[in-house]
């Protein structure tokens, strides 16, 4: 009788201990989520603010903006000097994460996004529809920053 009871010690053992790891990491994910969260609220409200400095304050200094048509955008820097030629005043933009896959301090998103704009030479608007490819790092400091980002025109 005894081996069993051993054995069913060392079953109750790892559970708990497995049922601890999956706790730490879920509570883990779940910061990583709230921290991606407050990126891509920042994201919107610097989209709409159109706010150079601001889009570029979401990037670590090595980020690479890969875009529809256009030559690789590197560094932060290059990033916010785009970011201050604009082409309309953006008037309504709604991305739409389809999954978010956290491992570690890294994280990779796909979704979706939709812009309306007003053109600056015309009274009238418009509308963009995209989808992405994102991955962002955690920093020291615990926020989330865009690393990597690729867009393209959706169908």
């Amino acid at each position: 009788m005894k081996p069993r009871h051993g054995a069913l010690l060392v079953v109750v053992v790892c559970a708990v201990l497995s049922l601890t790891a999956c706790s730490s990491s879920t509570s883990s994910n779940q910061a990583a989520m709230a921290g991606i969260n407050k990126l891509h609220q920042d994201d919107i409200a610097a989209t709409l603010n159109q706010n150079p400095d601001q889009l570029a304050a979401l990037w670590t200094d090595d980020g690479v903006l890969l875009s529809q048509g256009n030559a690789p955008v590197i560094g932060k820097e290059t990033i916010r000097v785009g970011a201050s030629h604009s082409v309309g005043k953006v008037i309504h933009y709604t991305p739409r994460i389809q999954d978010v896959s956290i491992s570690g301090d890294s994280a990779v998103e796909w979704g979706y996004f939709d812009l309306t704009f007003q053109d600056p030479n015309q009274q009238q608007t418009g509308e963009f529809h995209g989808r992405f490819l994102r991955a962002m790092k955690k920093q020291q400091d615990g926020t989330w920053k865009f690393t990597r980002v690729m867009w393209q025109q959706a169908e």
